[in-house]
């Protein structure tokens, strides 16, 4: 005689193992985007080809683990404590992999426990209908090889729907959450954490009245109230609804924000700029004017000492020197003139070989103050990545074709840069609120002129490419 009973909770285990390691799987690829991967630490590990770090699978499998050891453990353990635990351990592992912005981790800890519940209620409902449809229909409760064919089919399709929602609720959390490398206040944490509670409230609520219903007729309250299961599944939709809703409000708060600081900078970059240009322009035409007067007062003093023959040497190393001393515009601007120089001072102070071949474009109506708030940041953030590296060097060129002007910026670097998925750009390794706008700055003023930037990576060298149409 077959033993259905154990057939049965072998399938049963094996399903339930199959979930965990579901559940695992997604809970890795909802964390990922928001880690560094350890970049720059001492205990850095990458798979090759630049492949995931292996540092991604650390949360899952304690997650599992965890899991696992509760649901094969001899004693009875509360269900609802199983999976704070095991969401606990996943996200304490993640802060130990990056350990920034900690408030954000206790966040992701309570949208992850909240996700992998709602999927469970939302899923119940085409589970639960299909499963009575096939496993109890008329003529079919005595046959028992076609009840356990069903109930695999039936475990087999309840992972299936575990997938899919789980893959649509990370993907629908990732697309709404855009700054993920940006640090969460306490505040904000205490602010975006509101509807777990009450969230948290509801399910203890369900959890209640079916233990309750349970204990007084021994029976499951689905079996005798079908409108159970489907009010249950209606309050997860609303409670993921709630929690998108309270992530895409915190991100659209927080992207006006940013704009606001953005602006803020570049308006601030700007007005420093003109003030500190107008004082060089002034100064530009107080030397010329002074080197025209010296030089005609020299031609004087030489016709006075042509018998003179140290008179002479000395009229003629003089006027050397006031030759020397306001070089003619290189640039064809000067106010890019006083920035390159600026610049390849710099460079030889901190010892970077700095090569340039700029042009302003003539005849355009490209504002030389924007072409200042280009190269200053582009060229401070090559002189900050160049500084680092053992033979640096930044190279800073120019061309046009036709309506289209390019400026090109090539600087050594020690290791590639993490690019944020979102903007295109690379993250910045500053800490604070004031840094990581150069290249956003940069954008602008290129969208300015219907251009954009284009960036490009090697091992040892950063590429940007400035596109403007002029």
């Amino acid at each position: 005689m077959t033993d259905w009973g154990f057939y049965w909770d072998l399938i049963a285990h094996i399903s339930q193992v199959g979930l965990v390691f579901i559940r695992a799987y997604f809970l890795c690829r909802f964390v990922n985007p928001f880690l560094s991967h350890g970049e720059g630490r001492r205990y850095k590990l990458f798979w090759e080809n630049g492949k995931h770090s292996l540092y991604m699978l650390l949360p899952g499998i304690s997650y599992a683990v965890v899991l696992l050891f509760c649901a094969f453990c001899s004693q009875e353990v509360n269900v609802v404590l199983v999976y704070v635990v095991s969401t606990i351990a996943a996200f304490v592992v993640t802060w130990l992999i990056d350990r920034r912005n900690a408030e954000q981790k206790i966040f992701l800890a309570l949208t992850f426990y909240l996700l992998q519940w709602i999927t469970w209620g939302i899923t119940l409902v085409p589970w639960r209908g299909v499963y009575d449809f096939l496993l109890f229909t008329s003529g079919r409760q005595n046959n028992y090889l076609i009840q356990f064919v069903l109930y695999v089919v039936m475990e087999l399709f309840n992972l299936v729907l575990h997938c899919l929602s789980l893959a649509l609720g990370v993907r629908m959390i990732h697309k709404e959450y855009h700054c993920k490398r940006e640090n969460m206040t306490k505040r904000e944490l205490a602010l975006m954490s509101a509807p777990f509670f009450s969230v948290a409230a509801g399910q203890g609520i369900f959890y209640f009245a079916v233990d309750a219903y349970e204990k007084d007729t021994g029976q499951y309250i689905w079996n005798h109230y079908s409108a159970y299961t489907l009010l249950q599944a209606v309050f997860m939709l609303i409670s993921f609804g709630a929690m998108l809703t309270v992530i895409a409000s915190y991100q659209r708060i927080r992207s006006s924000q940013r704009k606001e600081k953005e602006d803020a900078v570049l308006a601030g970059q700007i007005e420093e700029m003109k003030r500190h240009i107008s004082e060089v322009e002034k100064l530009y035409l107080d030397i010329r004017s002074l080197k025209h007067d010296m030089g005609n007062h020299i031609m004087t003093l030489e016709k006075l000492c042509e018998t003179n023959k140290e008179a002479g040497a000395y009229i003629t190393q003089l006027k050397e020197q006031v030759s020397g001393a306001m070089p003619e515009t290189a640039s064809g601007n000067p106010v890019t003139d006083v920035i390159l120089r600026e610049k390849q001072k710099e460079a030889e102070e901190k010892k970077i070989t700095f090569t340039h071949r700029f042009h302003f474009p003539e005849e355009t109506d490209l504002s030389a103050f924007d072409v200042s708030v280009i190269l200053n940041n582009a060229l401070n953030n090559a002189m900050e990545a160049a500084g680092e590296c053992e033979n640096p060097y930044i190279s800073l060129s120019s061309c046009r074709r036709k309506n289209a002007y390019m400026i090109e910026i090539r600087n050594s670097v020690v290791q590639r840069r993490s690019i944020d998925e979102e903007s295109g750009l690379p993250l910045t390794t500053k800490e604070g609120a004031d840094h990581g706008f150069g290249l956003v700055n940069i954008r602008k003023v290129a969208q300015k002129y219907y251009g954009d930037i284009i960036i490009e990576q090697s091992e040892n060298e950063f590429s940007l490419v400035v596109m403007l149409m002029v």
